[in-house]
């Protein structure tokens, strides 16, 4: 087991693949400073092609922050409380 920071420890384009639920709470707070945090971790993570797996509460309609951070967006599921997206890395 290993602890780590946004992917800190993880060189840049070191990997194919990332599943990511991000917090949405600071606390009892409804937040999305974390999510946005962690997106741009990815980014630096993903190699060119790899492959982000978001799944996150849809009330927060992070999409449009993934295509502009990540890359092409794909809604893979819907529900009233969880959408799920795969986005690729430009």
């Amino acid at each position: 087991m290993s602890r780590d920071d946004a992917l800190s420890s993880l060189p840049d384009a070191s990997a194919g693949a990332i599943v990511l639920n991000p917090p949405f709470h600071i606390g009892s707070t409804v937040h999305a400073g974390i999510a946005h945090r962690l997106f741009d971790a990815c980014t630096r993570v993903l190699a060119p092609g790899g492959e982000l797996w978001t799944v996150w509460n849809s009330h927060l309609r992070y999409r449009p922050v993934l295509e502009r951070t990540i890359g092409p967006t794909v809604q893979l599921a819907r529900s009233p409380r969880f959408t799920v997206t795969r986005s690729t890395r430009r």
